[in-house]
């Protein structure tokens, strides 16, 4: 079996992981916002409060929740060195970049013969040559710049032939590809300076190295160019959102939200934070301010924030009276038209058209569709028509 190496060819490490907020400016005629960490961003309004409960949560023992790897450390979150805020929930918003982790693949043989115990990474075989490689190669490159460590990832049959890396910590420079090239250079020379020649193994190794098995393998050659370093030394998602900044022999690898950037977001009375999305801008509060916008740039009174709306509550209000009168008023009136006609509260009325003889017309059957007018057409009655009425008869009865 073939132990897999765990260490990426292009890792990077910062000695300085910073993310200072920048200087908060006041505008005219408003108090400008105090700089605060990114869990207190709420109104200061309570701010006896506020302390009192962040004092109370530094004393808890209770297990938090970190977001990106973050670790609970009995009151807070241990973020690691890319992020930051009270759950580690955002990116730092610079890298500086003094050193650069890179590494050199390479293979040499050892003049000993392989057992098949070394295919087996868990055997005592295995352990005990490694064990003795990686402290003989120690001393080999001990003088080599910027040398670490020596992790091996195979062996196999060849004498033994081991393929393994050289983990180097390099100082960055304009001229670090050139650096990294002269270093593979000194790796080979110091090797070749202990391996085995006719009369046997040099300065008393333990293990004999054959001078023509050792080879730099250039496939693992590592991006060096300032890009790839901030790319490579950002976190997992956030990589487009770096961009370096060389000044000398320094490499900061900023963002966005990094103050005297060329094109930084300029959050006014907030801070910037780098999120997933990218750079935004979340916004401070005062005790006489709330303040909102892209940029932070609108100012919001407290007073003329309640006051408004307290008045958007009333004129509601007024409105909802107003509806509500109209509609049982309509009611009402549908109510007394479908009732019956011996209601008190149905009343009917006759009136006569003057300008139309025989025109009458019913004020109490109208409603809101119909105005209905009875016409008698009095010139078609026979006024000499003769009408005949019976007398009436008494008729006496006995007791």
């Amino acid at each position: 079996m073939k132990p897999s190496s765990s260490f990426s060819t292009a890792m990077m490490t910062s000695s300085k992981l910073t993310h200072p907020i920048p200087p908060i400016t006041s505008t005219p005629g408003i108090p400008a916002a105090t700089t605060k960490t990114l869990s207190t961003l709420t109104s200061p309004r309570t701010t006896s409060t506020t302390t009192q409960m962040t004092t109370q949560s530094r004393l808890t023992t209770t297990p938090g929740t970190c977001d990106n790897g973050g670790t609970w450390m009995q009151s807070h979150c241990s973020c690691p060195s890319t992020f930051s805020g009270s759950r580690c929930e955002f990116a730092v918003e610079h890298i500086d970049m003094d050193k650069v982790d890179t590494e050199v693949g390479m293979e040499v043989s050892v003049n000993q013969e392989f057992s098949p115990d070394l295919n087996d990474n868990s055997s005592k075989a295995y352990r005990e040559f490694t064990d003795t490689f990686r402290d003989q190669m120690k001393k080999i490159y001990q003088n080599v710049q910027g040398f670490k460590e020596v992790v091996i990832l195979s062996l196999r049959n060849g004498s033994i032939v081991v393929d393994y890396v050289v983990q180097l910590e390099l100082p960055f420079s304009p001229q670090l590809e050139s650096e990294y090239e002269k270093v593979k250079v000194a790796l080979k020379e110091e090797l070749q300076n202990v391996s085995q020649n006719e009369t046997g193994c040099q300065k008393d190794q333990v293990l004999c190295f054959k001078p023509d098995s050792i080879k730099v393998n250039n496939n693992t050659r590592t991006e060096l160019s300032p890009e790839a370093i901030c790319r490579n030394a950002a976190a997992v998602g956030y990589e487009d959102f770096y961009f370096p900044l060389v000044k000398g022999n320094k490499l900061r690898c900023v963002t966005k939200c990094a103050a005297g950037v060329d094109g930084a977001l300029d959050c006014r009375q907030g801070q910037c934070v780098l999120q997933r999305t990218g750079p935004s801008c979340r916004c401070f509060s005062t005790d006489t301010h709330w303040f909102s916008g892209p940029r932070c740039e609108v100012a919001i009174s407290w007073k003329a924030l309640v006051g408004g709306l307290a008045g958007t509550a009333a004129l509601l209000l007024l409105l909802l009276v107003v509806a509500l009168s109209v509609f049982v008023a309509r009611s009402w009136r549908r109510g007394g038209q479908g009732g019956d006609l011996s209601c008190d509260d149905r009343k009917w009325f006759e009136t006569s058209d003057e300008n139309t003889v025989g025109t009458f017309s019913n004020s109490g059957f109208e409603d809101d569709r119909t105005n209905e007018n009875f016409y008698v057409a009095l010139e078609n009655v026979d006024t000499n028509m003769t009408l005949h009425f019976h007398k009436p008869e008494v008729t006496l009865t006995s007791l």
